[in-house]
């Protein structure tokens, strides 16, 4: 790690993809615009997917996707690394392959030095480039505090593409990594975190989301990526867009290490509070602690895919993504039934 005299984190009041605009402001607002959609555009906004999809005429969805947020580590490397997977995360959420970003960059020049930029651009250059993608170039502004994120552009067949939408009754629920980064990066700003817990937070946030060449033919139905909204946000996104309900058995949710413990402390940010709000009408908990219920809300950044596969092939889905997501665990089904979860 860089040894800087500076903590990243303490140069913004929120970090990562907790610096989202609440979910629900947001849908409202995006229900009130009257967006055009080209016949090419497959995919809008109108399902809050991950990234948009645009018909090339040839069998193939171009992908189009972009993500940014202020430092959610100190270390600069790092958090370029973890800027970088979860933008690229988009794509892999769409089944597809990344192949350019570009680069979103807002540097306090009056606050930090210039220096700093080598490292961070060093780490999300390796993670662009283990994609298989490139760095075609970017824009920056000099700006009150650091941001940092990507524009992605990907492909993928048409018949391959997942989106919030195609889930089935019977679909198993698939989480491919743990979850607690919000609360855990909370505790770091306030320094109530171990190393040994940020560095495995790190360690989860900097894993790109590839697992389609994992999966061989077996299908998948839906999927998206945990991020902000939380895994509750994001499940009900897809509930939504496939007028389906889910039932997660919030026992079976895996956990970073040190997350059940800051929970438990009630080390929150304000996204815990707006997703919560945002889920409200649509989630119904029968007898769970309240720091587990904190978890289903706990903003996301650079977390899993949640996927929607054939109950028949669940097992061995999970099987061959503990390969390289040794935490993936089948938490939950869905079922016929209005967009909500039943969490039990």
């Amino acid at each position: 790690m860089d040894h800087l005299p500076i903590r990243l984190t303490e140069t913004v009041k929120k970090g990562g993809c907790a610096a989202k605009l609440p979910a629900g402001q947001l849908r409202q607002v995006l229900q009130n615009l009257a967006i055009p959609k080209p016949e090419a555009l497959a995919v809008g906004s109108e399902t809050m997917d991950d990234a948009c999809l645009w018909d090339l005429g040839d069998g193939r969805y171009m992908i189009q996707t972009l993500d940014f947020f202020t430092p959610i580590v100190d270390d600069a490397r790092s958090f370029g690394a973890i800027a970088a997977a979860n933008a690229l995360s988009d794509v892999y959420a769409m089944g597809g392959e990344p192949k350019v970003a570009l680069t979103i960059l807002a540097f306090p020049t009056a606050h930090l030095p210039l220096e700093l930029l080598e490292p961070l651009m060093e780490g999300a250059l390796e993670r662009i480039t283990a994609a298989g993608a490139c760095l075609g170039g970017g824009h920056s502004i000099d700006d009150e505090t650091l941001k940092l994120g990507f524009s992605v552009t990907g492909f993928v067949k048409k018949e391959d593409a997942w989106t919030n939408a195609g889930a089935k009754v019977g679909d198993a629920l698939i989480l491919t990594k743990a979850l607690g980064t919000g609360t855990l990066m909370s505790a770091l700003k306030s320094k109530k975190a171990t190393p040994e817990w940020i560095d495995a937070a790190i360690a989860s946030m900097t894993q790109l989301n590839q697992v389609r060449d994992l999966l061989g033919s077996y299908r998948v139905h839906a999927a998206t990526d945990i991020t902000g909204f939380g895994l509750a946000g994001h499940c009900v996104q897809i509930c939504r867009a496939s007028q389906l309900k889910a039932q997660i058995t919030t026992r079976s949710l895996p956990l970073l290490p040190g997350a059940l413990e800051c929970l438990e402390q009630n080390i929150l940010n304000k996204a815990h509070h707006s997703n919560a709000a945002y889920v409200a009408e649509n989630v119904v908990y029968h007898d769970i602690p309240i720091p587990l219920k904190w978890l289903t809300v706990d903003p996301q950044t650079s977390g899993g895919l949640l996927l929607c596969v054939p109950k028949e092939s669940a097992e061995a889905v999970v099987q061959l993504l503990q390969k390289r997501f040794p935490m993936t665990a089948r938490i939950g089904f869905l079922m016929a039934g209005d967009a909500s979860i039943e969490f039990v």
